[in-house]
């Protein structure tokens, strides 16, 4: 099944769709959709502050610290 992503807001509906129907909701795909998402938003707000690649690595750690510290955590 594939669901159309245009915006966070669709992003979140997804995952909270994923997360109310598997166990494993926030696999490696999951990740990385977030990730791709974040990376975005950070670039458009701190774009003055961050270049692409501190941008995308940023939204990767945080990515992990979110995994680890609240996902893993409630499995």
């Amino acid at each position: 099944m594939t669901v159309p992503i245009k915006d966070n807001s669709d992003l979140l509906s997804f995952l909270v769709t994923q997360a109310e129907s598997r166990k494993d909701w926030f696999g490696f795909t999951q990740q990385r959709l977030t990730a791709v998402a974040l990376a975005h938003d950070i670039a458009r707000y701190h774009a003055d502050k961050l270049t692409p690649t501190q941008a995308v690595d940023y939204a990767i750690a945080l990515n992990e610290a979110v995994y680890h510290k609240i996902i893993k955590t409630t499995r």
